[in-house]
């Protein structure tokens, strides 16, 4: 192989190369901003819970935003909804059974389209919480201890802000999809629970 050929072939190799780096470190710097601003929120929701009463046993539930932009939330049916124990959210097992409390569901009469104050919006790295308290009807089937856990499905989540989600978006979501909501599920850790 002559001299000449070989630094042909280097010369190609290396204008090769340095588009290949181009294209993947300079073009991309752009488009994936905006790929990430319409990337799912629900998998960087975190959602926790806590005891913060022990008479009446309150639980706090709080969802925390690491995405790096505000996300909106239905509140209805959420982590933040303080009807959770009556519409199966929250799961209630007594210390020492095998099996969760079977709770009574009620099928509650939301407003539909929902207020404004139905709407949360959590900005990057902030939280927002709410406080479930365990009604007589529950606790008056434990005893001292109980586990508990907060699991469901976000029914509605936006990458947007609060003042962005209108009203036919709110009509228009429940008959076709929106690339700018989304749905999925959550699920907290254990808590164990101390009822007096």
């Amino acid at each position: 192989m002559s001299f000449v050929h070989s630094l042909n072939i280097r010369s190609i190799l290396g204008l090769s190369l340095f588009i290949t780096f181009a294209s993947f470190f300079l073009w991309p710097a752009t488009s994936m901003e905006n790929l990430g601003h319409k990337s799912n929120p629900i998998d960087r929701l975190r959602v926790a819970i806590k005891q913060t009463k022990i008479s009446p046993p309150t639980i706090t539930s709080t969802v925390f935003n690491d995405n790096p932009y505000p996300v909106t939330i239905l509140v209805y049916n959420s982590p933040l909804d303080t009807a959770a124990p009556t519409i199966g959210l929250l799961t209630i097992t007594p210390d020492g059974s095998a099996q969760p409390l079977e709770l009574p569901r009620i099928q509650l009469r939301r407003e539909w389209p929902p207020k404004t104050e139905s709407l949360v919006q959590i900005g990057p790295g902030e939280s927002q919480s709410a406080e479930i308290v365990l009604k007589e009807f529950i606790t008056s089937q434990l005893e001292k201890k109980a586990s508990v856990v907060l699991k469901g499905n976000w029914h509605m989540v936006w990458n947007k802000q609060k003042d962005e989600i209108t009203v036919e978006m709110l009509e228009q979501a429940q008959q076709q999809p929106n690339p700018d909501m989304f749905t999925g599920a959550f699920s907290t850790e254990s808590l164990e629970i101390t009822v007096a």
